[in-house]
């Protein structure tokens, strides 16, 4: 007999254990993130909530979610957590060189969106380090990395789902950042990459210094992409 969750039956915890594969999740982590998902939703949609007048009140352009630096005030920031930065290093991708498997795949992410710049990225709790990345701006002086305060990748960890920015300039939580702010970021599309116990330990993300509308076509595709990083990352 099928070991899983009380009350589902064998072919309930085979399907539930296909798709938190799929995703990248424990079935565990993908659950809770099922029961997250609907939380925010029905909180949104209550009008006698207080959270949920917070959350109406910080929906991102896009209108696919909340402002993630407000999210995590709610839900608690996963940046810094002590089991997510030991997946970091279980990874054992920071300060490592190029590798041509990890550029094909950013660039095709560029391709596919058409968009000037992508990434693979490795986040701990100080820095952002690009394992492989395309269209950095020149004003990085052709660094590998940032630091954690300059990157809109910890939201998508934060938030620990696609994270979908159209127009940073019209969002009162991030138009103050300093990626906006230097002109090096307008529209963002990221998606977290995440481990088999649910630790989110980078994204891969797509981003221009214009206005975008993503899609939700497009944010399937980057997480389809991201799927082939996560076999070879975690193998």
């Amino acid at each position: 007999m099928t070991t899983g969750f009380p009350g589902f039956d064998d072919r309930l915890n085979e399907l539930l254990a296909q798709q938190a594969k799929k995703s990248g999740l424990s079935p565990e982590e993908y659950i809770r993130r099922i029961v997250v998902d609907r939380l925010v939703q029905e909180l949104s949609e209550d009008e006698e909530s207080d959270v949920g007048a917070l959350l109406r009140a910080l929906q991102v352009a896009s209108g696919k979610g909340v402002d993630p630096s407000e999210v995590t005030r709610v839900f608690g920031t996963p940046i810094d957590d002590p089991e997510r930065l030991a997946a970091v290093a279980r990874t054992g991708l920071m300060d490592t060189g190029s590798d041509a498997g990890y550029d094909r795949v950013v660039a095709m992410v560029a391709d596919a969106l058409s968009a000037p710049s992508a990434a693979f990225s490795v986040l701990d709790d100080r820095r952002q380090f690009f394992k492989s990345a395309l269209g950095l701006p020149p004003e990085m002086g052709g660094a590998q990395e940032v630091p954690i305060e300059g990157t809109f990748c910890r939201y998508a960890i934060d938030l620990g789902q696609p994270l979908v920015v159209e127009d940073a300039r019209l969002n009162d939580m991030l138009k103050d950042h300093p990626a906006v702010q230097g002109n090096l970021l307008v529209s963002y599309l990221g998606v977290p990459l995440t481990d088999n116990d649910g630790h989110s330990v980078g994204t891969l993300c797509v981003w221009d210094r214009r206005p975008r509308q993503w899609t939700t076509g497009h944010v399937q595709i980057l997480q389809d992409l991201a799927w082939i990083i996560h076999e070879r990352v975690f193998e």
